[in-house]
């Protein structure tokens, strides 16, 4: 993970703008670790993965929950996920689904 050598888990928080269309609380965070790790793995800053992990428990926490919970990234999003956390693309949810969805249409 040479992405966050650097980090030390810590009391940080995420910016509530990555958020704007919710009405959530940051105490509450915690209770949806699937819209926190998409919205900081499309959005957020590199202190935003710290507070994330802070928040959930740690890096192979955040990275447990983007291959199993997340959904609906771009390739490119999708390629960073995978290389950061030292995760395989067809093992993650979001590349199934991609998949499925691929091959539930009749072929052109």
């Amino acid at each position: 993970m040479r992405f966050f050598q650097n980090y030390i888990p810590g009391n940080r928080t995420i910016r509530q703008s990555l958020f704007w269309d919710y009405d959530i609380l940051p105490e509450e965070l915690k209770n949806y670790p699937r819209l926190v790790v998409t919205r900081v793995i499309k959005l957020g800053l590199l202190e935003d993965f710290y507070a994330a992990f802070d928040l959930l428990g740690g890096i192979d926490a955040f990275a447990r929950t983007a291959k199993t919970q997340v959904t609906g990234l771009t390739p490119k999003e999708l390629n960073f996920m995978c290389h950061a956390f030292c995760l395989n693309k067809k093992e993650t949810q979001c590349y199934k689904k991609e998949q499925s969805r691929k091959n539930s249409y009749p072929p052109q």
